[in-house]
Order: C-alpha cells, then structure tokens, then sequence
C-alpha cells in the first residue's frame, strides 16, 4: 500500500477510534430498572476497569470487576414508593425479589453492551466520514466503531472477576457505615447466595430511604433556608465526605462549622482544609480551641468562606455571628484543669455577649460559638446558638434562645474513629421560614462507625422555644 494512502488509512482509523470513544461518552448510558429502584447504568472509556454504584445519598461502593479500559457506574435517581412501601409493610417480599434483581442485572449488562456497541458504530462512522467524505470512509469508520466496542466487551468479558464483588471499598456515608449494604463476605460461594446479597443491599438501601417517609413534616418548600450545622471534625477527611453528599442530597444552601476543625492547628493540617472550597456554598466558620490562627488564615482563604471572629455576616439571607474560642489546647504551656476551664468560660461568656451586643442592630438570627458555656450570658439576645465542642449533640434553651450543640462530625478524628467503639459522625440540616428566618424544624443525622443502624435520621419540629433548660 502506498505510504499516502497509509496515512490516510491511519488518519481514518484514528479518528473512527476518537469519534467511538466520544459516542460512548456522550451516549453510553440506558435507564433500567433494578429491584425496587430506578437506575441510570452508563459505560465509558477508562484508564482501568472498575465498577461504581452510586447510592445517593449514602455514597459509592467501589468494584475492582474488570481490567479492560471501560468503567460502568450504576446511579440510583429513584426509589419507587409504592415498591418501598410493599417492602416496608411486608420484608417477606424481598425473597421474592431475588431471582427479579438477578435478572435486572443482566438485562441492564445485556442493554449496555447493545447500547455501546450501537453508538460506537455511529461515533466512528460519522468521525471516519469527516475524515474522508467517502462512503468507503464511512464503512471504514464504522467498521472501526464496531471493532472498538467488540474489543472492549470482550475484553471485559474475559476480565470480569465476580469475586471483586466481595471486596468493595466505600466512600461517602459508606465509608464509615459498610453495614448499610449487609456482609458481603462469600458472596460469591454460590450464585444463589450473589442473588441473595443482592437483595440484601437493595432492602437496607431501602430502609434507609424509607427512613425520610417517616419523617414528621413541617411544610418545607424550594423557599425554605436550609443550613447543615457540622463541627470538631478533628481532621479526618470522612467528615468533608459526609458534609459533600449532605450539601448535595438536601440541597443545602450554607454551611455553619463552629470549629475544632483541625486537631494541633499545624500547617500540615492546613491542606486537607481545600476540601471547604471545593464545596458550592457559604461555608461560615468560628474558631474552636483545637484551630490556630494559621488555621484561621487558611480557611479565610478558601472562596466560599465566611470567617466570624466578633462579626456578623448574612449568609443566605441569615444573619450569623460568631467569635472565636480565645483558648489553644494544643499550646501545653498555658494553665489547664477543671477550674482554669470553668474559669475562661465565664470570661469569654461575657465577652460574646458584649461583642453580640455590638454588632446588632441589625438582628443576628444564628449565633456561632465553640464551647456552649460560652454562650451563658446571651439568652434572649439571639433565638438560636449553635455550638460544638463536647463531641455529644444536645439541645436546650437559655431563656428565650435555643441552644443546639453538635456532635462531632469527625467522630471526634481519626484517633476517635480507632477506638473499641468509635464515635458516630453527625451533623445537622437546620430548616429555616425565608419569611421570618425563623427556625422550623431540624433534622439530627447520624452515621455510626459500629453497629447495625449505620445511618439515623432524627426529625425534630420546632414549636416553640424551651422555658426552661433540658
């Protein structure tokens, strides 16, 4: 051949090859249904073979399947209620729903692979075309196209190793809670026993959903002001994994931290707070003892931060305040001990309120503190406190204003989370009137790191604010 008519050959193939490739891309997904969910199962070229199943807003179970360059992802978009309910009302149905997942399985491989095959022929028609206006370029091209996804599925074919079902790895909330998708060890011994995880996974994701059905309800709508409320998240990075799939899944519109979001406040610490930018919305944050003023710096530098350090910022149509905890822990030179502690925070009790007195008029709607002593002195003065630092969520009045205290969303960090029994990551989405910026209701989250629970959702209505405290 010719060496022109080479290079021509070799231009065409190229491009058949990146117009398949771009086809599968774009096109390379079919809606089946799995179980009781509907389910968006998409192919597309990878650097390695894996395969991912989305479970919003739970996170990702990861599958080392396969080692041909195409990765398949499984999104969840729906789970069909009046499928959830029959569940619900009768577990004795998931039985019945074995040999149905088995063969919604295959059929959504089986529509895929013919999905793929279909649009990488197109894809590499229409690029060998543009390469040569010729019908033989056309048949070229999709001959090209049709080779690409024949090599491609038979390589996954020949590759797909079932026992990595056996080895997931998780991110998001499955991170910390593996036991929302059941014990997936020896699931592959048998076919019989695959089908039967298989239903497994799809009866605790339902529980889990279910989980917001029976939730009390207090008419929120697209107007309602939703904050996540997160705090001591002590560095460990699961927490800004939790605190993403929250801001998404209830479609948060800021985050309020009330500090301890570092362990020793050093620079190292620093780049893991990247993580705070890489979020969509206001990120408002105090000072707790365990930040330094390096850690400070670091957050007033990412993008969406709103640093409150005796000053007040609105936020989502919110009024925030907030001061920082004049204490730094890790400095082991200073005073410490019960009474140097109860000491300090009668002190700074007084200054927050001084401070909070400064900055209104106008009203602040949301108080930011770490330490809820801290806020002693301002009841009445704002309707509701948020604060953190005693790793235990709690709720109580001080005269006319509501005190929420948080968790800690790190499970009190990674030195918590390898105890005998780990502390649970919580955090919680705050629901407020965009007429009155009042709170309405909120709902505790909770993530275990143990247990047979895994996630809680716990929703409290707010009728009135507590004469008295808890």
């Amino acid at each position: 051949m010719p060496f022109p008519r080479l290079l021509a050959v070799l231009r065409t193939t190229v491009l058949a090859l990146v117009g398949a490739g771009i086809a599968v891309v774009v096109a390379g997904s079919v809606q089946v249904p799995f179980g009781p969910f509907d389910t968006t199962l998409s192919a597309r070229p990878a650097l390695s073979g894996e395969t991912l199943v989305r479970l919003a807003p739970l996170g990702t179970i990861e599958l080392d399947t396969h080692d041909a360059p195409i990765g398949l992802t499984l999104r969840v978009d729906e789970l069909r209620l009046t499928e959830a309910e029959r569940i619900a009302a009768d577990p004795a149905v998931l039985e019945s729903l074995e040999d149905d997942i088995a063969a919604d399985a295959r059929h959504a491989l089986e529509r895929i692979a013919l999905r793929c095959a279909v649009v990488a022929v197109i894809g590499g028609a229409l690029f060998g075309f543009a390469a040569s206006p010729r019908l033989r370029s056309l048949a070229h091209g999709a001959a090209t196209g049709a080779a690409f996804a024949g090599v491609l599925g038979t390589a996954t074919f020949i590759t797909f190793d079932a026992d990595a079902v056996a080895e997931p790895e998780y991110s998001g909330l499955l991170t910390v809670a593996p036991t929302a998708v059941g014990d997936v060890e020896g699931i592959v011994d048998r076919f019989g026993e695959y089908q039967a995880q298989l239903t497994d996974l799809v009866g605790n994701v339902v529980t889990l959903y279910r989980t917001a059905q029976g939730l009390p309800t207090f008419g929120a709508d697209d107007d309602t002001i939703r904050v996540l409320h997160v705090s001591d998240i002590h560095l460990n990075p699961q927490a800004f994994d939790v605190t993403e799939l929250l801001v998404e899944q209830f479609d948060i519109d800021a985050v309020a931290d009330t500090g301890d979001t570092t362990d020793w406040g050093s620079d190292p610490e620093t780049r893991l707070l990247d993580r705070i930018g890489d979020l969509d919305v206001p990120y408002v944050w105090v000072r707790g003892n365990h930040d330094s003023s390096a850690t400070q710096r670091a957050i007033a530098a990412q993008p969406n931060a709103v640093v409150l350090d005796g000053e007040a910022a609105t936020v989502a149509g919110l009024r925030f305040w907030g001061t920082a905890d004049t204490r730094y822990t890790p400095n082991k030179e200073q005073e410490s001990g019960p009474e140097v502690e109860e000491s300090l925070a009668e002190a700074a009790a007084s200054d927050a309120a001084r401070e909070l007195e400064e900055a209104q008029p106008p009203a602040v709607d949301v108080a930011l503190l770490h330490d809820p002593r801290t806020a002693a002195d301002i009841g009445g003065d704002v309707p509701l406190v948020l604060a953190g630092h005693t790793h235990e969520a709690k709720e109580r009045s001080i005269g006319a204003t509501r005190l929420l205290v948080e968790g800690s969303t790190g499970g009190a960090g990674l030195r918590g989370l390898q105890a005998e029994d780990p502390e649970p990551l919580t955090a919680t989405v705050l629901y407020f009137d965009p007429d009155t910026n009042e709170l309405v209701a909120y709902d505790r989250i909770t993530i275990d790191g143990l247990g047979e629970t895994g996630a809680r959702i716990d929703r409290h209505v707010v009728d009135r604010v507590r004469d008295a405290d808890d």
